[in-house]
């Protein structure tokens, strides 16, 4: 009944892909955290890379061997985002290598009231007071994450550690408005491989000459980071497809939770009140931003 369900609603098969993705993101940012030795950020950002771009060459080959072009026009573009997405897989890592994992994720899902702000200035969508009361809203909830993070420290307003992972949303939202833009204009595969291919040639360098590259046992779950990455877009977009993403939005907060857990059950991790609490203003100034956005376009 169930299995019928699922094959036969669209719906339905949407919404699990947006939440398995969130998990298989959840789990990636945690496989750092978990690895027996500590390594520099730009060797896991390298590992995260090269094996999203191994995972992916079977795809560009099938896709060009169709008859299919693997040249971009934007070229330029993707080399921007690539910055991007280094940026937001570094602050991740580095963050959570410091404070709780769900403190660092809940503080990256402000990233939507950036999002919201790049729109307006570089899409040139159309911002309204009601937006910025939800943007005002989802930066508060970061910013009581962050100050719960302290780490019982009361001389700091903000653990550092935070203050990266702010940094990342920066980095995140700038990605989201890049794909946006580049989404419309090529295709999947090309976008995928141009990203991976130039994070991996920037960072093999400094990897290679300046990595630790021990025993292999103590960390290797950092080298499921690319193909859990690749996998976990491939759902997004394959749900994105079939359901409006205003829709789909809200259930990729599930990764908040998915990330608490995992803090509790693998690191040990404490569930503050104000990560509770900051996880839900966050959520809910999102829900509202979503929610006047999807009255525009049912009105357009």
């Amino acid at each position: 009944m169930y299995i019928a369900l699922v094959k036969n609603n669209p719906t339905v098969q949407a919404m699990l892909a947006v939440l398995l993705a969130a998990l298989l993101f959840s789990c990636m940012f945690a496989f750092p955290k978990s690895a027996e030795v500590s390594l520099p950020w730009y060797q896991i950002v390298f590992i995260r890379y090269c094996g999203g771009l191994l995972f992916l060459l079977p795809a560009a080959i099938t896709w060009k061997s169709r008859g299919n072009s693997l040249k971009s026009k934007y070229a330029f573009v993707h080399f921007g985002r690539m910055l991007a997405g280094i940026g937001s897989v570094a602050c991740v890592v580095i963050a959570a290598t410091q404070i709780a994992l769900v403190d660092v994720i809940t503080i990256s899902f402000s990233k939507g009231a950036i999002v919201l702000l790049l729109a307006g200035v570089l899409l040139g969508e159309k911002v309204f007071p009601r937006h910025w009361f939800a943007v005002a809203t989802s930066i508060a909830g970061a910013v009581l994450v962050a100050y719960g993070s302290r780490n019982g420290d009361s001389q700091n307003l903000l653990h550092p550690a935070s203050l990266i992972a702010l940094l990342g949303t920066f980095c995140m939202a700038a990605e989201i408005i890049i794909i946006k833009f580049v989404s419309r204009r090529e295709a999947i595969p090309i976008t995928l491989l141009y990203v991976n291919g130039m994070a991996t040639a920037l960072l093999a360098v400094p990897s290679l000459l300046w990595g630790h590259w021990g025993d292999l046992a103590d960390w290797w779950p950092i080298l499921l980071m690319g193909p859990i990455a690749i996998v976990g877009q491939s759902l997004n977009l394959f749900a994105y497809r079939k359901v409006d993403v205003i829709l789909l939005t809200p259930l990729s907060y599930s990764s908040i939770a998915f990330s608490a857990v995992i803090g509790i059950l693998a690191f040990g991790e404490p569930l503050r009140w104000t990560t509770v609490i900051g996880a839900t203003v966050i959520i809910t100034g999102s829900l509202i931003g979503l929610e006047w956005r999807k009255r525009q376009l049912a009105a357009s």
